[in-house]
């Protein structure tokens, strides 16, 4: 899992540590909720906002 954040990282503007919560949400194959507006528009397929997530918009 930590050649795929550093597969991320490289291929982001994303830091490593923000990275890895996403490499670890691709492989439990879970959505990532996180307000980081970054790695919602860098990681669009797997980060969700809360916002989103509860059903408020």
């Amino acid at each position: 899992m930590l050649f795929r954040a550093h597969s991320l990282v490289s291929k982001s503007n994303c830091s490593s540590y923000d990275c890895e919560f996403v490499a670890l949400a691709q492989h439990l194959n879970i959505q990532l909720i996180t307000q980081d507006k970054k790695v919602l528009r860098e990681f669009s397929s797997v980060a969700i906002s809360a916002v989103d997530f509860i059903g408020l918009k």
